[in-house]
């Protein structure tokens, strides 16, 4: 079999790693070929090089072809992308132009019948965690130029294919625009596609290798399937329900599982001052709706609201005249100090049967849990938790644990009223220790030849993921170099971080 293989960039944690770990495994297959292909700058903006700094370009070229230095095999063939660009494509491209008047405009965008819109917003939602932004000179420049490089790599990867004839494609995660585009070329042109990712159960540093056939990571009802599957065939299948039941225990007790820790500045047992043990309290987990914001229809299907604020308007209104019921709804803490409407609207919420408790609020997410009748979530993993935990609840979106039996799914708004005004038991706790052991049991394979553990280091305050398998191989020389570059693109990354990205982050 012949497989193609795209690397868009190398300085993003693990990701040419894992490429070329999956294509060495590939060749050991002495039928099998690889064209491993990364990018040569053509494409700007890009998820690594948002400023579209030259500089930057050239760091992530220069640590591609150093990687591929120490990958010997006869055959695995690299090529970068301009040994397939040619004048007509450029032409093409520079004469390209896009309508869109809002975000939700740009995710429905296509270019040769192919989506590209969803990738474009999903690697500015990234950079900027804007949802709703004015679509206006720098702003419009950026997405403007995001498009016209999704363009580019539907022409060149539509020339790659015809060219190489590949049986299969694989890449590294699919979401943003450097893939996006290439994973639904490849659906349209009927080619099978593996998506690559890297989970971690209980380090962020050691990572194991996962992969999706045909679908995103962040597909719903396959990654349903997955989770069924991985309980079924659990290695440790003697002790699994314990590994399951560990991850709930170290999230209560403010120890990493599969997430940053939450509840780090919470204290224990601590309710609002408002909190009234003779009424009916409900609590509402909202969760990022910047996450998910671009995934496409694996998620927006199953949204019961436009919405979150809208989601915790209709709770509230609905049961306004019932004195005896009062909602707490939990800000997630990774939205503190963002000051976008999706957020600040929440704080803004004002009824008499509503408390809300802020991001960086002390008050104790697992007090909230215990003392409470019910829960009402949008996706959050505290819905799995509270399941957990005994109480029931209500899921009002997407969510990895949709299918797992683990909170009531209401199919209208009518049902949904049902299920807050009654009382309701809780559901088995099955589904939740399914989900448990999906994030935080011993999944995926580790490098076989090369490894995906990366170490993380400071650079003028800023976190920097190094590939353990750059510092392995020359360790001194890479540092420095990449010290180098990034001292040399310092001006370019201070001139779009202080100028440029306030810009970006300014919303309707």
């Amino acid at each position: 079999m012949k497989y193609l293989v795209y690397s868009p960039y190398s300085m993003e944690a693990n990701a040419i790693s894992t490429l070329l770990d999956k294509s060495l495994r590939i060749l050991e297959n002495a039928d099998n070929e690889v064209v491993f292909i990364s990018c040569s700058g053509e494409c700007r903006p890009c998820d690594s090089n948002a400023e579209s700094s030259k500089i930057r370009c050239l760091e992530c070229r220069y640590s591609s072809r150093l990687a591929l230095k120490y990958v010997k095999n006869s055959r695995l063939l690299h090529k970068e992308l301009n040994d397939y660009i040619d004048d007509k494509i450029i032409h093409k491209n520079n004469n390209l132009s896009f309508q869109y008047n809002s975000a939700e405009d740009v995710k429905k965008i296509t270019y040769e019948r192919i989506n590209i819109g969803l990738g474009v917003i999903s690697s500015f939602v990234s950079t900027t965690r804007n949802l709703n932004p004015i679509l206006e000179s720098v702003v419009d420049i950026f997405i403007s130029d995001s498009l016209k490089s999704a363009a580019m790599l539907i022409d060149l990867f539509n020339k790659i294919i015809d060219q190489e004839s590949p049986d299969k494609i694989v890449i590294f995660n699919g979401r943003y625009n450097s893939m996006r585009p290439l994973f639904e070329l490849a659906k349209f042109r009927g080619i099978n596609i593996e998506i690559l990712e890297c989970t971690f159960s209980n380090s962020h540093t050691e990572q194991k290798l996962v992969s999706f056939q045909n679908a995103l990571p962040h597909d719903i009802d396959n990654n349903s399937k997955i989770i069924e599957n991985n309980w079924d065939n659990y290695a440790g299948a003697k002790n699994k329900e314990e590994v399951a039941k560990l991850f709930f225990l170290n999230r209560r007790n403010g120890v990493v599982a599969s997430d940053k820790v939450y509840i780090a500045n919470q204290i224990r047992d601590k309710l609002p001052q408002s909190w009234d043990g003779n009424k009916r309290n409900f609590v509402i987990f909202n969760s990022s709706e910047d996450e998910f914001f671009s995934v496409g229809d694996a998620f927006d299907k199953y949204k019961i609201f436009e919405s979150q604020l809208e989601g915790v308007k209709f709770l509230c209104e609905s049961v306004i005249d019932c004195d005896d019921i009062h909602f707490n709804l939990r800000i997630h803490p990774n939205l503190n100090g963002l000051n976008f409407k999706y957020h600040t609207d929440l704080m803004s919420l004002n009824y008499k049967n509503l408390t809300v408790i802020p991001a960086e609020s002390n008050i104790s997410t697992y007090a909230l849990i215990d003392n409470c009748e019910k829960v009402f979530v949008f996706g959050s993993t505290a819905g799995v938790e509270a399941n957990f935990w005994g109480k029931p609840v209500v899921l009002l979106g997407g969510a990895f644990y949709i299918h797992l039996n683990v909170a009531y799914y209401p199919s209208d708004l009518k049902e949904l009223e049902k299920l807050i005004k009654n009382k309701l038991e809780s559901k088995l706790i099955l589904g939740a220790l399914k989900y448990a052991l999906f994030l935080y049991g011993q999944r995926g394979v580790e490098g076989k030849y090369i490894s995906y553990n990366y170490e993380i280091f400071s650079f003028f305050g800023k976190a920097i993921n190094i590939p353990v398998f750059f510092l392995k191989k020359n360790r001194t020389q890479y540092l420095l170099l990449s010290a180098f570059f990034r001292l040399i693109n310092l001006p370019s990354h201070l001139i779009f971080k202080k100028s440029i990205l306030p810009k970006l982050k300014k919303e309707m």
